[in-house]
């Protein structure tokens, strides 16, 4: 065997090329996933030891399939399957091929049996669960545990509940997502929805503060445990939570406020429920798990108007809050309302599908003009002026199809709100550039629209009599900061204002700012149940009316360049709403110029804690203490900035030190 060609070609003979030897073939060993499959493989054979009623188990064989009818052949197999032997303590079946692994070690025996004895007990429940038998998929509606309280067994066993429950269905017009039926009773929703007449009997007792102080205690402890402690998702726990939010304004803390914070509780628990989706399906199909009963139509539209009240109070409270609304609108939510529209179940839902669609306008002002890249635009900017036009005419729509309904009221209300909101972007700058394209004609428009707006806004809530003020909502309440600081940038001479001709002294005219805050501020002097010695407690109403107040001095002092005269000065005990009504008989509802306390007096109180609404106020008689309210009566003090930072939020509370009593800005 040559290997040189040149020496082939010379010797004339043919090459001849030599086979390389093919390298040895190294012998590998178990994989490491063999090794610990043969590991757990003995593991698991050391527990298959049959007890004595699986020894005396004969084994089956496998039926013939053609001994077997169609309609019998999987039921006969199933039980089959299930005669095999299984794990010791267990309902799996025990697999043949593990059948010849079953030699180990005594000690090994032991050693991993106590191991696999400790995961199975991870898992266990309820001692007196039957593990020697398959799982059965149950479909049960989880009962809500009673609520085991003095004062909520007392309200119900002295009927004050009954008419707890009366005035809420009163209320619930207002906010109508969680009816209750009129032959429902107090003991009946105690069994089967205790959270819901829990949250229910919280807002009705607005007239009884202490009351409605210790039931909101109860309730935030009762929901800690329900939805965190031991979970209990039903749909009235969802309810509850939507009720609750709905006047959570009564029960309003600085420091105990979790708006935003239960608001995601509920919109979680909801979807955990599927209220979000049309059929219940579950995600994973197991085998042998029978499908789920159908909802009765009932029970449908319960769990549609739920999932709408969740939308409302997100896009509402996310509105006020200044916070993205996590809740987007779908087209199923659509279905919903329409569906309650057409089977009419309650006279109120044929509200719910305006007041979604309004909700739903809203959401598109905020994403067109409240997102960090719009908040740089100038009103002159094309993009602006696209969106404005176009959400206008969504609102013409809207209003055009809801003229006449029964509780008109609270959508012209809502409505009001909405067009402010959407014109109110002509307080922008104009357009820097030259052309303008008629933007300032447009602007003027916007504004005049804007003022008339928040003009038909305060003429709708002075129309409401003051016995009919606890029937408005959390979201309706925190509405008026935003109207006042928006109605007040109208009035109010600035730039802006100057470079498209915006006359203010016809806006100041038009609408009298000053004599709107002064007859709320009397309307809610009255409704205040605050008194220095009967009630020293501040409700509500009385934090709404000294914000009121303070706002009107600081309204007329930037409009006047002067300091306004106080009212005159009344004494603790009459503000109580009896005193107040005795003091002008028949004016519960006519504003009186300058009838209203002065702060001097009406901020005087003896505690320094607020309980329900905790905004900080100094001892009556202690001069030392500094006034807490203060900075506000400065002339050169900004209360537009004070109120975009919110009222209803924590970020003022912390910022400026309410409830410590000294209150910084």
């Amino acid at each position: 065997m040559l290997t040189d060609p040149s020496r082939c070609f010379t010797g004339k003979k043919d090459c001849i090329w030599a086979e390389q030897a093919r390298r040895a073939k190294r012998v590998r060993g178990p994989s490491r996933i063999a090794q610990v499959e043969r590991t757990l493989n003995g593991l698991v054979a050391t527990l298959t030891t049959p007890d004595s009623a699986n020894e005396a188990r004969a084994p089956s064989q496998v039926p013939d399939p053609a001994q077997l009818t169609s309609p019998n052949r999987a039921q006969q197999a199933n039980s089959e399957l299930w005669s095999q032997p299984a794990f010791p303590g267990s309902w799996l079946p025990f697999p043949s091929s593990l059948a010849e692994q079953k030699a180990q070690s005594e000690q090994d025996v032991d050693g991993s049996h106590i191991f696999i004895e400790k995961l199975r007990l991870i898992h266990s429940f309820d001692d007196t669960t039957d593990l020697s038998r398959p799982p059965a998929f149950m479909h049960q509606t989880p009962q809500e545990p009673p609520i085991d309280d003095d004062l909520f067994k007392d309200l119900i066993a002295t009927k004050q509940a009954d008419s707890l429950l009366a005035e809420y269905r009163i209320m619930f017009g207002s906010s109508p997502y969680v009816p209750i039926p009129a032959t429902a009773s107090t003991h009946e929703l105690a069994t089967t929805k205790p959270m819901l007449l829990l949250a229910i009997l919280t807002a009705a007792s607005w007239r009884e503060h202490h009351r409605q102080m210790a039931l909101d205690k109860l309730y935030r402890t009762e929901l800690a445990n329900r939805a965190i402690i031991r979970p209990r998702r039903t749909v009235s726990l969802v309810q509850s939570i939507v009720v609750y939010l709905s006047w959570y304004h009564f029960v309003f803390s600085h420091k105990t406020q979790q708006t935003f914070s239960l608001l995601q509780l509920a919109i979680g628990i909801a979807i955990d429920l599927t209220l979000h989706q049309r059929s219940r399906r579950p995600f994973v199909d197991f085998p042998g798990r029978p499908p789920q009963p159908q909802l009765s139509a009932g029970e449908q539209r319960e769990r549609q108007r739920t999932f709408l009240g969740c939308y409302h109070l997100s896009s509402a409270l996310s509105s006020g809050l200044s916070k993205p609304n996590l809740l987007k609108y779908t087209e199923y939510m659509a279905e919903c309302w329409k569906r309650l529209r057409d089977d009419m179940e309650y006279p109120s839902d044929k509200m719910i599908g305006p007041l979604i669609s309004l909700r739903r306008i809203d959401d598109q002002i905020h994403d067109a003009f409240y997102t960090d890249d719009a908040l740089d635009l100038s009103f002159g900017d094309s993009r602006i002026f696209m969106n404005m036009r176009f959400i206008e005419s969504q609102l013409d729509d809207w209003r055009s199809d809801n003229t006449s309904n029964k509780l008109q009221r609270v959508l012209d209300f809502a409505y009001a709100y909405a067009e402010m909101q959407l014109h109110s972007i002509a307080l922008r700058p104009p357009s820097s550039s030259g052309a303008q394209h008629d933007g300032s004609s447009a602007q003027l428009r916007s504004l005049w629209s804007a003022l008339e707006a928040g003009k038909r806004f305060f003429d709708m809530l002075l129309a409401f009599p003051a016995t009919e003020y606890h029937l408005l909502t959390f979201s309706d309440w925190m509405q008026l900061p935003y109207v006042v600081i928006t109605v007040a940038r109208l009035c109010m001479p600035n730039e802006n204002h100057d470079a498209v001709n915006w006359d203010v002294k016809a806006a100041q005219e038009r609408v009298r700012l000053d004599l709107y805050l002064e007859s709320l501020c009397y309307r809610m002097q009255g409704l205040s149940t605050f008194d220095a010695v009967k009630q020293p407690h501040p409700d509500f109403w009385m934090v709404m009316k000294m914000i009121m107040e303070l706002t009107r001095k600081w309204y007329c002092r930037k409009i006047n360049g002067e300091k306004v005269p106080p009212p005159p000065v009344q004494t603790n005990n009459s503000s109580t709403p009896e005193t107040a009504q005795s003091a002008n008989p028949g004016s519960a509802s006519t504003p009186v110029s300058h009838s209203a306390p002065s702060m001097d007096s009406a901020t005087s109180f003896p505690d320094s804690s607020f309980s329900a609404m905790e905004i900080g106020m100094a001892g009556a008689g202690d001069s030392s203490v500094q006034d807490p309210f203060a900075f506000m009566r400065d002339v050169n003090f900004d209360m537009d900035q004070f109120l975009d930072m919110g009222i209803w939020g924590s970020g003022s509370y912390e910022a400026m030190g309410f409830g410590g009593g000294h209150m910084q800005f």
